[in-house]
């Protein structure tokens, strides 16, 4: 009878040393996803006058809210459809990270009436507000 009693207390043993981890991968299963790492995308307005001397170097300011420390992706587009080249960025802190672009655009004489967008392609995928650009090239 001693010896069962050896056995079950040695099996009461392992069930215990063995619970705390069966217990871990529970919990880590049934763990919630961790929140977006992206909140929000904003862009401002280009500095531009009514008329001005083209072709015009115009210069748009963005900012990409982060929750985390987090690589994105991203890029910018236009109402024409056209896509800039994707760039990469590691910003080390939480909160509003600028980013820039620059547009050389427009032809003596000619009309602008376009859009531009700043598009977050990662680690979520996310669009600012539309700035429109607006103004007649002088000749």
């Amino acid at each position: 009878m001693t010896n069962r009693f050896l056995v079950l207390a040695v099996l009461a043993a392992a069930m215990a040393a063995l619970m705390p981890h069966a217990t871990a991968r529970a919990t880590a299963t049934l763990a919630e996803p961790p929140a977006p790492a992206i909140t929000a995308v904003q862009l401002r307005p280009a500095s531009t006058m009514l008329v001005q001397p083209c072709p015009v170097v115009l210069v748009f300011h963005g900012d990409i809210t982060t929750t985390r420390a987090t690589s994105v992706t991203y890029t910018w587009i236009d109402s024409r459809g056209k896509t800039w080249p994707a760039r990469h960025r590691r910003f080390s802190l939480a909160g509003v990270n600028a980013v820039t672009h620059k547009w050389k655009v427009g032809k003596p004489g000619k009309m602008l009436d376009y859009w531009v967008q700043l598009k977050v392609i990662s680690p979520e995928s996310m669009l600012s507000n539309k700035v429109p650009v607006h103004f007649t090239c002088a000749k």
